[in-house]
């Protein structure tokens, strides 16, 4: 029989192995790709099952996932995989920033080695703050509006009115196209206008309103529908993205010491 003290040399030990997976560069590797291979999966599943996957951009997507994320486990397999890879891999990242910190900070380093660390760091806070963007963000899809008429926007308490819609054509590939001068109301006080292409929408307290699609109603009117979107952590993740893009142009500067 073990002696009681042998216990926590025991736990240490696994604590000790624990860390040691998930500060690992080969578990960043694996991990990355079977982040890979669950998005290969979904690119697949996803369009095997539009009932299923159809409206997954529709709305924020914790939503979607406590509504369908545990319908059919089978086609949601993939989804399961990539969640827990990207669990993982931020887990890792976190853990393999503090495992080289706390070596580099034992004593005199180059400020560039931290450039690394800088990267790990903004990569979390793109991941948070998507995860914040998933949890607290609202999509209101498909707002439909004729010319001159209003549409209400979702459960906002707002309604959007189609002033005028002028151009044609171009609207997949974002050249420039169609142009939808609109008004958003609440009761009758107006709260912002302005004119909205494809790729330029109108934003008010957090949300923007996008042209998604437009057209002609039997009678000759041309409508135009919109998505009205809000995601609270997107400026959080644009700086951590550029914070990103910084320090990765920073460290592929050639540095002129050897020991850098």
């Amino acid at each position: 029989m073990p002696r009681p003290e042998a216990y926590p040399s025991l736990g240490r030990r696994i604590l000790h192995r624990v860390w040691g997976f998930l500060a690992s560069i080969e578990t960043c590797a694996w991990l990355s790709l079977a982040f890979c291979l669950a998005g290969a999966a979904g690119s697949v599943t996803m369009g095997r099952y539009p009932g299923l996957f159809g409206d997954m951009d529709a709305g924020a997507f914790a939503d979607w996932f406590a509504r369908k994320g545990f319908l059919d486990p089978a086609p949601t397999s993939w989804l399961y995989g990539l969640l827990l890879a990207t669990a993982l891999l931020a887990a890792n990242t976190a853990c393999c920033t503090a495992d080289r910190l706390v070596r580099l900070f034992r004593g005199a380093f180059p400020a560039r080695r931290l450039l690394p660390h800088v990267m790990h760091a903004a990569f979390l806070c793109v991941l948070l703050a998507c995860l914040a963007g998933s949890l607290y963000g609202d999509r209101i899809p498909g707002v439909s509006v004729p010319r001159g008429m209003f549409a209400p926007v979702g459960g906002t308490g707002w309604v959007l009115r189609l002033d005028r819609f002028e151009g044609g054509p171009p609207l997949p590939g974002y050249p420039m196209g169609p142009a939808a001068s609109v008004t958003l109301f609440r009761d009758t006080t107006p709260l912002a206008r302005g004119v909205v292409r494809a790729n330029a929408p109108l934003f008010h307290a957090g949300y923007g309103i996008y042209l998604k699609k437009y057209g002609t109603t039997r009678w000759g009117v041309p409508y135009a529908v919109f998505d009205v979107n809000r995601d609270p952590a997107a400026p959080a993740a644009l700086a951590a993205a550029l914070l990103f893009t910084a320090a990765n142009l920073l460290y592929l500067i050639p540095s002129r010491r050897s020991d850098a």
